[in-house]
C-alpha cells in the first residue's frame, strides 16, 4: 500500500528563505555556517563566513525575515583618538590609530571553520573563525552607544595565516577557560594544527596563550573536519579529526591528558518533540566564577558538525543553577544540586504548567539574583549599593555579574571618558551601517 504524503502538495515541508538578497554580494562561496542567538536575545541569527565575497551576519527580525548586519557590526581599531592633556599650536587632538576600521564582513578573506562562544564571560556571543591562508579572527561582541559592535582581539600568533579547515572552541581540560583548536590541511607543505587557550581577565580583554597540542599536532595531516564529544562518559572531551580529500588518511581520535580532577557539567536541552534543541542558549550560574554561556549550534561550520551538548568545565567551582532559552523565547531555570555535578543534565522543553515551578527560589551565584520572572539576571550593584565605589574612583559602572569603578573624568566637547576613566577618547557616531568619528578642535 503506498504511503500518503505527510503534507499536502501545496504545503512543502521545507521552504527557501531568500536571505542572500539582503547581502551586498549575493553569490559568494559559502564555507562556514553557525546559527544561534548572536545578536538576538533568543531568536536564531546566522553567521556565514564566505570565500570570494563578504561574510554574512543575518540578524533575525522575528517576522521570518533577516537583515545582513555584517558591515554595520564592524570592529573598532585598537585605539581611538585620544585627547591631549596639553594642546599644540593648532589645538588639534592627538590621534592614535593602531588598527584599521573593519567589519565582520571581512570581504577580502576566505573563511572556513567558525564557532560561537562567550570568551570573556560578559553574556554576549562572540565569533571565532579561520581564513584560508589569511588572518584568523577572534571577534568579541561589545556595545557602543547602544549599537552592537565586534572587535577583533586576535594576537599575532593566533591570527597567523594557515590552510585552516575546522575551528573548534571547547574546554578540553575543564579549567573554565575555553581552548580554540585550528585543524589545518597540509596543502603544499607541512602545516601543523594549533591550539590556543583564551584566558578571561576581569575588566580586560582575554589573554591568548598558545599551547602544545601534543599528538594532535599532525604536521602532515590532510585535515578536512573535526569534532569533540565525550566517548566514554568521563567528562573529558575527546577530539576526532577526519582526513582525506587529496589522499587517503585514517581518522584520528585524541583524548586530553590534563584536568582529570576538575569539575564539569554537560547540559542537553530538548525541543517540545524531544529532539536536540539546536539554537538554544544555555547559561550555567556558578558559586564563584559567575555565569558561563554556551550555544547549541552546529559549531565548526566546515565539513563537520558539533554535538548538541553544552559542555561546561568548572575547575574547582560548582554549578548553582542553569537556565535554557529556546529560539522561540521560552525559558526554563532550575537549581543544580551538588550531587548532580560531573554528570549529564537533560532539560525538557517547558510546558505551561511548569511556569509556577519556575518561581521556586534559585541559587544564582555571585553577581546575579533571581528576578520577578523567576530567572537569574545580572545584579546592578551600582543601583543596589550606590556608595560602593571609593572617593578616588566614584563612578560606578555595572558589568555582567560584577561592577567596576572609574574616576570622574571630565572631557572636552566631542570626547568622553574611556572605560577606565583614565583618558578622554573621541565620541563615535554611527549612521546606519556606516561609521564616522566626531572630532572637534579644542
Amino acid at each position: 500500500m503506498p504511503f500518503a504524503p505527510l503534507w499536502p502538495q501545496s504545503r512543502p515541508l521545507v521552504g527557501k528563505l531568500h536571505v542572500h538578497s539582503e547581502s551586498r554580494c549575493p553569490l559568494p562561496g559559502g564555507r562556514g555556517v553557525s546559527v544561534g542567538p548572536i545578536l538576538s536575545s533568543s531568536a536564531s541569527d546566522i553567521f556565514c563566513d564566505n570565500e570570494n565575497g563578504p561574510n554574512f551576519l543575518f540578524h533575525n527580525r522575528g517576522d521570518g525575515t533577516f537583515v545582513d548586519a555584517a558591515a554595520g557590526a564592524g570592529g573598532f581599531p585598537a585605539s581611538l583618538p585620544v585627547e591631549r592633556s596639553g594642546q599644540d599650536e593648532a589645538h588639534a587632538p592627538l590621534l592614535l590609530f593602531t588598527g584599521p576600521w573593519q567589519g565582520v564582513d571581512d570581504p577580502h578573506q576566505h573563511g572556513r571553520g567558525v564557532a560561537l562562544a562567550d570568551f570573556n564571560r560578559d553574556g554576549k556571543v562572540d565569533i571565532v573563525y579561520g581564513n584560508w591562508n589569511g588572518p584568523h579572527r577572534l571577534y568579541l561582541q561589545m556595545s557602543a552607544h547602544g549599537k552592537v559592535r565586534f572587535r577583533d582581539i586576535a594576537s599575532p600568533k593566533f591570527s597567523m595565516p594557515s590552510p585552516v579547515r575546522t575551528v573548534i572552541a571547547a574546554d578540553f581540560d575543564n579549567d573554565q577557560e575555553l581552548e580554540i583548536f585550528f585543524n589545518n590541511f597540509a596543502h603544499r607543505s607541512s602545516s601543523a594544527n594549533r591550539l590556543f587557550r583564551i584566558i578571561r581577565r576581569e575588566h580586560g580583554d582575554p589573554l591568548i596563550e598558545e599551547l602544545n597540542p601534543g599528538d594532535a599536532l599532525e604536521p602532515e595531516g590532510r585535515g578536512t573536519g573535526g569534532v569533540v564529544t565525550d566517548f566514554d562518559g568521563d567528562g573529558m572531551l575527546d577530539l576526532i579529526l577526519s582526513h582525506g580529500e587529496s589522499m587517503a588518511q585514517p581518522l584520528s581520535v585524541f583524548r586530553g591528558n590534563q584536568g582529570f580532577s576538575n569539575n564539569w557539567l554537560r547540559v542537553v536541552p530538548r525541543t517540545r518533540f524531544g529532539a536536540f534543541a539546536r539554537g538554544a542558549k544555555v547559561v550555567l550560574y556558578t558559586k564563584k566564577s559567575g555565569a558561563h554561556l554556551r550555544i547549541i549550534d552546529g559549531g565548526s561550520g566546515y565539513l563537520c558538525e558539533m554535538e548538541p551538548v553544552a559542555h561546561f568545565g568548572l575547575g574547582k567551582d560548582e554549578a548553582s543553577s542553569v537556565a535554557v532559552t529556546w529560539p522561540d523565547g521560552k525559558m526554563a531555570s532550575r537549581n543544580v544540586a551538588s550531587t548532580e555535578m560531573n554528570s549529564v543534565l537533560e532539560i525538557p522543553y517547558p510546558r505551561d504548567e511548569d511556569r509556577l515551578r519556575d518561581l521556586a527560589p534559585l541559587e544564582c551565584g555571585q553577581g546575579f539574583s533571581q528576578q520577578e520572572n523567576g530567572h537569574c539576571m545580572d545584579t546592578n550593584e551600582c543601583i543596589q549599593f550606590p556608595f560602593v565605589c571609593p572617593r578616588d574612583k566614584p563612578v560606578c559602572v555595572n558589568t555582567y555579574g560584577s561592577y567596576r569603578c572609574r574616576t570622574n573624568k571630565r572631557c572636552s566637547r566631542g570626547y568622553e571618558p574611556n572605560e577606565d576613566g583614565t583618558a578622554c577618547v573621541a565620541q563615535v557616531a554611527f549612521l546606519g551601517l556606516g561609521l564616522c568619528l566626531q572630532l572637534y578642535a579644542l
